[in-house]
Parts: C-alpha cells; sequence; structure tokens
C-alpha cells in the first residue's frame, strides 16, 4: 500500500481554499496501548448469522502497543490543519484439533487439525481542517471537518491435516497453501464531522478534547465512524509538550448481509514538538 501518496493526497485536500500565512507547525509522535475487538458476520447456507471474531476465533492479540504521529499547521489565530497516521498490525498462529466417528460405524473415525498463520495490518489516515469559534483567556472551543482512509490487508498460510481409521486401517492427508494468500482493500476517504476544545488550567497544564464522527446510508449500505479523544498536556518548555489522553475508536458497516465491527481504545502518551 502507498501510504505517502495516500497522506500527500488528503493533506492537500485538508489546505484547498484555504489562505496560508506564518504561522505555527506542531508534529506529534507517540504510542497508545490498545485494546482491540473486530468480528464480521455474514449468512450461512441456512440463513443463519455466523460471526467470525479476530481475536478470539484467529487468536489476533487484543493487547498491543501501537504508534502514532500527526503532523499540525496553525494559521491566522483561529485555523488549523492537520493529518495523523495510526498503525494497528497484528498477526496469530492458531492450532485446531477436532474428532468424530462415523455414523453407523462405531469403529471408526476421522481426526483433523489445522495450523493456520493469520495477519491482519490496519492503517489509519486521517486529515482535515479545524477553525476555532470561541476564544477566551483560558477557553478555546472549535470545529473541524476531515476525511478518514483506512487500508486493510489481511494474510493468511497454514496447512490442514487429517486422519481416517476406517476399522484400524489409517489413512492420512493434508493440504497447504501455497505462501501467502494476502487480500488487500481500502475505503474510500470518509468525510467526518468534529468538535475539539482546550481549556488552560494553568500556565503549564491544559485539558484537550476532540470528536469526530460520520454516518451514512444509502439504500442497503450503512455505517458510521466515531473517534474521541480527551487528554491532558504539560507544557515542559516553549517548544515541548508532553500528551496524556485516552483514545476511543469505533467503525461499523453493514452491506450485502454482512456487517463488520472493528474498535480500538486506550491511554496514549504523545511528544509534541513546536516550530
Amino acid at each position: 500500500m502507498n501510504i505517502a501518496r495516500w497522506l500527500s493526497k488528503l493533506w492537500l485536500v485538508s489546505l484547498v481554499s484555504f489562505p496560508i500565512s506564518a504561522g505555527e507547525w506542531i508534529f506529534k509522535t507517540g504510542a497508545f496501548w490498545s485494546q482491540t475487538d473486530s468480528s464480521v458476520t455474514t449468512k450461512s447456507f441456512d440463513n443463519q448469522d455466523i460471526t467470525l471474531d479476530f481475536e478470539d476465533s484467529l487468536q489476533l492479540e487484543k493487547h498491543l502497543l501501537l504508534p502514532f504521529f500527526e503532523l499540525g499547521y496553525k494559521f491566522n489565530q483561529r485555523h488549523h490543519v492537520y493529518a495523523d497516521w495510526r498503525r494497528l498490525h497484528r498477526s496469530a498462529s492458531s492450532k485446531t484439533n477436532f474428532g468424530f466417528t462415523l455414523p453407523n460405524h462405531p469403529d471408526s473415525g476421522v481426526i483433523a487439525g489445522a495450523n493456520l498463520n493469520t495477519r491482519m495490518d490496519i492503517d489509519i489516515l486521517s486529515a482535515g481542517y479545524g477553525y476555532s469559534f470561541y476564544q477566551n483567556a483560558k477557553t478555546e472551543i472549535g470545529g473541524s471537518l476531515g476525511l478518514h482512509v483506512m487500508f486493510i490487508e489481511m494474510g493468511f498460510s497454514g496447512d490442514i491435516s487429517a486422519c481416517v481409521n476406517n476399522a484400524g486401517s489409517i489413512i492420512c492427508d493434508s493440504t497447504a497453501t501455497n505462501g501467502e494468500v494476502v487480500d488487500e482493500s481500502a475505503t474510500a476517504p470518509l468525510p467526518d464531522i468534529g468538535l475539539w476544545t482546550h481549556y488552560q488550567l494553568t500556565d503549564d497544564w491544559t485539558l484537550n478534547a476532540h470528536s469526530q464522527f460520520f454516518y451514512l446510508k444509502i439504500d442497503q449500505v450503512k455505517g458510521y465512524l466515531a473517534d474521541l479523544n480527551a487528554s491532558v498536556s504539560y507544557q515542559i518548555n516553549p517548544n515541548w509538550d508532553i500528551e496524556f489522553g485516552y483514545n476511543y475508536y469505533i467503525v461499523e458497516a453493514e452491506w450485502d448481509e454482512i456487517q463488520l465491527k472493528y474498535n480500538y481504545r486506550g491511554p496514549m502518551v504523545n511528544l509534541a514538538y513546536r516550530f
């Protein structure tokens, strides 16, 4: 996936139609301790719901330390643009074994097993424009318009083996994938609308909150996105801040009798540099 190409497109979109004058750049880098839940639900041949839970069924990690980057530019006192990237890459190896006897043949049976390697890589890019519509000595409140893009890459590899016991005669066979089977996809840029606020507790400490939402329903396709963040930041010096926060991100979508659910949540620590 060409992340740099998409990031540059989102960044350019966020700048369109807004005059730029000398201002302040802010670069943030950090990590968050993510607790992730993801699943897909579809219909079986008998029209019953089948749900595949990626954490429980495929043993993908629920808790993982993941990186975060953001670049922002503030200009004209009330305007700013931003772009950020979050990387959620997980992998797991799982083993399954089961056995059963053949109907009407209690002395015959089948033992089968599978070794499966699973990889689920998600990159979330977002960019947008924010406007501060209320300011006083301690409080700043603003709104934002932005875009989200999710890059999803899933890889599977492994083998399945089985042995049949036919009245004492045991026959075994196995099959394996030819390398890794990879599926790549990306969402279209999804628009979102947000609200943010800063409150100056003291000269060095600031409370921050930012929320972004998106909802779409067209015929049989519907879905929504919510990105919520709350933090407190401490100004180390005029150029450096450290930020402690909590982030909650959820995406749900339904189409063609398929329902996808994905969310992560957890604490974050960021270091910000102003120049």
